[in-house]
């Protein structure tokens, strides 16, 4: 997988607090497809999104004005982002080939 496609699908998923002058990974995407197929690094991270999903289900049920569903909303947005652009990679190669 191209370095470029790499970097997009990790911008997705890693933080950056400017205010806090620090940045936090949600995963490691770079060293997963470097040891693992895109078709499994895709399957983790939509088991990853599920994970978040029930956990932001569970807020919903216990209070849905706290501030907690914040973080939880942004990184099921930022692991569906970094899931499509691996999707869309490899869909562009197969028609390629």
């Amino acid at each position: 997988m191209p370095r470029k496609v790499i970097n997009k699908a990790q911008s997705f998923l890693t933080v950056i607090y400017p205010e806090e002058d620090r940045s936090h990974q949600i995963v490691n995407i770079e060293l997963l497809l470097l040891r693992h197929p895109p078709e499994k690094v895709i399957s983790f991270l939509c088991d990853l999104r599920k994970e978040y999903i029930k956990k932001l289900r569970r807020q919903i049920h216990s209070d849905v004005t706290d501030a907690a569903m914040d973080p939880i909303i942004a990184k099921n947005f930022r692991l569906k982002m970094a899931i499509n652009t691996i999707r869309n990679y490899i869909k562009q190669e197969e028609r390629a080939a």
